[in-house]
């Protein structure tokens, strides 16, 4: 600590001597695709240097008497300028500075290999080269290498990033094996506010976010204080389309089809920018991405809650899905910029996009323990908005000090739009069921159903494909409509954002910075399911006759090449024809209601539907303070700390169910906490090319706001309470990092890292026991577990073979691996007494991460092939049940491909083909052996034009 202070002394005793004989250089870096972020700048002695901001932008001082600057970036030739001071031989701008000139590798042959894609690759090497943190980065053009549709999809390629999938499609992605939660996602940035669905966690559903609205994304795998803090894993920054000081006007159409809902798709794309004036310019984008896509899916539901350890393997339920969704995605992109003068500067960005998700689900229940079989159909659709206004102004307030701010309000909204034949607030996700009395066969000796590795008798189905071994044929004029339901959900999250960062340049080696945010959240959510039964089946008097499969209308079942086809086909003689949406439409009409003498019996007041609505603010109040310590010519080191002051209110009921009757009481709760956050980054240049890596940071994870509802629901039927915790603690993580990363000539990379995490106050679901009224309750709380560890390797290697002779010379491989360790405790259950604690990694931590790409490129063509592999992870915890019982996800691995031509500057020819080998989604119980759920997406493809003029 001593040297480093006396250090810092010297720097600062040498910045004062020579501050009186100096020449502040300006100016601005570019290519003939815009402006070049961390771009170096270096006096011609190579002494001192400075990094283009993400404008492009450099301020560097020159000592007096040197006449010229070197501009280096990786992949083009450096270029001098010369300084002219004539004017004021204190002050030299040199305006726009375009690096023309892109380097050219040349074979044992002699020939000159160009490609067109370079520039992409370049920009994203260069910012990953000059950032002082870990970090990985990926270009806009670089994404439009690879199939990838929309965001999730297209960070994939990161070196240890994985995705979770939804029909196919990526929707979240986890950094480095950690929850998804526990990464930040955001716009510019800015953390952007969630919506969804299953209202799971504070992750971003990426799918509403169309890739091409994207100019690139930064993970930054290590935080400096001037970021967010709530990012344990890491964060994932989508920096959008700025504006632009030429007319730039690009246009791309494509067409496809998609394997497993036999059907075509589209996608199209534009983007227009301009100088209206020499102040004011602008870029503007749209996009839209129209296709049907689908799941064939079998799910098994075991007894893992019996007490017997026999039969908690026996299977309840053996569940057929049928999945059918019209899927739209549109994107709209804007950007203004307005140069007041030389040193102040307005902006605004915008976005909006939606998400349609038009889902029409088929499902055949075989459910052995109660001897029926039930047909549920379903469809709904889902509705994701996202919106973000962002006005923000840059000023430089002296030739040290510059001042940025923004104001940034942002929201997610999510809401089921079905039937449309009700009113808006009536809607939701309609689903009706059917039911049929049913025999079964194949049964092991105690009457259950079991696979035969679990029988006791060894009599069962194999793991791979579980018949129903139904021994009566399934009949429309025997399924009886058994009960509509419909499930409201509306949430939505509200985000105001004010910031201001102050950079003060002390000289060329020190920058100190220090800021502060305000972020205000209001989160909503409204969820209730309602319920209809008819009175026959209630037993109540003068009730209408039951209601048929074949007195409604009816539709072939949705075979679409067959179900589950990769398994034979195994089902197709027990699918039958299935009701249409109209149909399921019109049961919710008054009068269907009326005539078919339905009984409400899940309405508004039932406990559920009391205690699943709540509301919340959260309050976020934070500073920071860091400098950035160019210590010798090789060595840099950030350090400096960060300080959120959190405030949470949550409002939801308090309800206690009493035979029929469900009374509800407000409940209100708030929580304050605050994060103190110490964070240093250093980085050492062994040389120009050759980098190493050492960081300390300290983060955190927020709780879930589904967690934070300060509901309580307590069912004497089932002796259960079920309970929210405002008050739960952030999980905490101190991190260490090193990395060594080394650079080739011609555009390429290997690099190797480590990383540990030590881990407090993991939330998990907790499970205890509560007496009332002389009974015993189960009682499940999130709560917090003391600690755990998370430790991982990463490689990632990149290399143009352009030193090979022939064509050998136009390949290239990209590869990259990750492994991940970790380690938490998990209490055991017994009736709701915890007996003790088990050692398991944390849910959804794939150990084994890799990615490998094969390319082929030169001027004019380029041919791509991409694999993306996720070893198998602990995917829920079942505590009750322990161990014997948990879900596991099981490996998986994607083969992608596209290939593009050019037939001119302007005009590319593209091709994307996804999932060529068709892998399944599997999930299997405790051993991979004995499956518990298997989904089937098929491959899509799409060919297309795009223009850029």
């Amino acid at each position: 600590m001593k040297k480093l202070t006396s250090t810092l002394a010297v720097a600062l005793f040498f910045a004062s001597i020579h501050s009186y004989a100096q020449i502040q250089v300006s100016g601005k870096v570019e290519d003939s695709q815009g402006r070049l972020p961390q771009a170096k700048v270096l006096t011609n002695d190579n002494k001192t240097f400075v990094l283009t901001d993400n404008q492009g932008n450099f301020n560097i001082t020159v000592p007096e008497g040197y006449t010229s600057i070197i501009i280096t970036y990786e992949g083009y030739a450096d270029k001098t300028i010369n300084i002219d001071a004539s004017a004021n031989p204190k002050i030299a701008d040199l305006g726009v500075i375009v690096l023309e000139n892109r380097e050219k590798v040349k074979s044992i042959e002699g020939v000159t290999i160009t490609s067109a894609y370079k520039p992409s690759q370049a920009r994203a090497l260069n910012i990953k080269k000059n950032s002082e943190t870990i970090s990985d980065v990926l270009a806009s053009d670089a994404i439009g290498k690879l199939p990838d549709r929309n965001a999730a999809e297209a960070i994939q390629r990161l070196p240890a990033v994985t995705i979770e999938r939804d029909m196919g499609e990526g929707r979240f992605a986890a950094v480095r094996g950690t929850p998804i939660q526990w990464s930040s996602s955001t716009l510019n940035g800015n953390r952007m506010p969630s919506a969804s669905g299953d209202n799971a966690n504070r992750g971003l559903q990426m799918d509403i976010f169309p890739s091409e609205l994207i100019q690139y994304v930064k993970l930054s795998k290590t935080l400096t204080p001037d970021m967010d803090g709530d990012a344990i894993g890491g964060t994932i920054d989508f920096i959008t389309k700025t504006a632009v000081n030429k007319e730039t006007f690009s246009v791309n159409v494509a067409g496809g089809y998609v394997n497993q809902s036999q059907s075509p798709s589209y996608n199209a794309s534009v983007v227009y920018g301009n100088k209206i004036t020499d102040k004011l310019k602008f870029i503007t984008s749209a996009v839209i991405w129209n296709r049907d896509t689908g799941i064939d899916n079998f799910q098994m539901v075991y007894d893992f809650n019996n007490k017997d350890k026999t039969k908690s393997f026996a299977i309840n339920q053996l569940q057929l899905r049928d999945y059918i969704a019209e899927r739209r995605t549109l994107g709209f992109n804007g950007a203004l910029d307005y140069q007041i003068n030389k040193n102040n500067k307005l902006y605004f960005k915008g976005l909006y996009s939606q998400y349609l998700d038009q889902q029409t689900v088929r499902e055949s229940y075989f459910n052995f323990n109660t001897k029926n079989v039930q047909l549920q159909a379903r469809h709904a659709d889902y509705i994701t908005d996202l919106y973000s206004f962002d006005v923000g102004g840059e000023h430089k307030l002296s030739d040290k000090l510059k001042l940025d701010w923004s104001l940034v309000n942002s929201k997610s909204s999510f809401e089921f739009n079905s039937p449309k034949n009700l009113s808006k607030d009536e809607r939701g996700y309609p689903i009706v069921l059917f039911r049929q009395d049913m025999t079964y066969g194949n049964l092991s000796s105690d009457g259950l159903k079991y696979l035969a590795m679990d029988s006791p008798d060894g009599v069962g189905d194999t793991s791979d494909v579980v018949l129903p071994h139904n021994l009566n044929n399934l009949d429309a004029s025997k399924l009886y409509l058994y009960q509509n339901i419909i499930s409201r959900n509306k949430n939505s999250e509200r985000d105001y954002r004010a910031q201001f960062n102050f950079n003060y340049k002390l000289n060329d080696n020190i920058n100190l910075k220090a800021g502060g945010k305000l972020i205000n959240k209001d989160k909503t959510f409204t969820s209730s399911v309602y319920a209809w039964m008819p009175s026959k089946l209630l037993g109540i008097p003068a009730a209408a006759p039951l209601v048929y499969l074949n007195q409604l209308q009816t539709e072939d079942f949705p075979y679409n090449g067959g179900f589950l086809n990769p398994l034979g086909n195994p089902y197709n003689n027990v699918l039958i024809n299935q009701i249409t949406n109209g149909q399921i439409d019109q049961m919710y009409n008054p009068d269907f209601m009326a005539n078919h003498t339905m009984t409400n019996v899940q309405g508004a007041n039932t406990a559920s539907n009391l205690a699943s609505s709540y509301s919340g603010k959260e309050n976020v109040y934070s500073a920071y303070l860091m400098g950035n310590f160019r210590l010798t010519e090789k060595f840099t080191v950030i350090g400096g700390f960060r300080n959120e002051y959190n405030v949470t209110n949550f409002k939801g009921n308090r309800v206690v169910q009493q035979g029929n009757t469900a009374t509800a009481e407000p409940v209100q709760k708030e929580n304050k906490y605050n994060a103190f956050l110490p964070m240093v980054n250093m980085k050492y240049n062994l040389d120009d090319n050759t980098i190493f890596r050492a960081s300390y940071t300290r983060s955190f994870a927020r709780p879930d706001f589904s967690d934070l509802n300060p509901g309580l629901q307590i069912n004497d039927a089932l002796q259960t309470i079920t309970e929210g915790n405002a008050g739960l603690k952030p999980t905490y993580a101190n991190s260490f990092d090193l990395m060594f990363e080394k650079y080739f000539s011609n555009l390429g990379i290997i690099s190797v890292g480590s990383f540990y995490k030590r881990l407090s106050n993991i939330i998990y679901q907790d499970q205890t026991t509560e007496q009332r009224n002389g009974l015993t309750y189960l009682k499940t709380s999130p709560s917090n577990l003391e600690g755990g560890w998370l430790f991982g390797l990463e490689a990632n290697f990149s290399k143009r073979f352009t030193e090979l002779p022939g064509i050998l010379q136009h390949f290239g491989l990209e590869g990259n691996y990750t492994f991940v360790d970790s380690k938490t405790e998990i209490p055991v259950y017994q009736n709701g007494v915890a007996l003790e604690k088990i050692e398991t990694t944390l849910p959804k931590q794939a150990k084994h991460i890799f990615n490998v790409s094969i390319f082929y490129e030169t001027d004019k063509f380029m041919i791509r092939l991409a694999g993306n592999y996720k070893g198998k992870y602990l995917n829920a915890i079942r505590s009750l049940a322990g161990p014997e019982h948990y879900q596991w996800f099981d490996k998986n691995f994607t083969l992608d491909t596209t290939a593009s031509y050019a037939l001119s500057k302007k005009i590319r020819l593209f091709v994307e083909l996804n999932n060529l080998l068709n892998e399944p989604n599997r999930f299997y119980h405790a051993e991979q052996s004995r499956t518990e759920s298997v989904s089937y997406t098929g491959f899509r493809g799409q060919m297309g034009v795009s223009f850029n003029f």
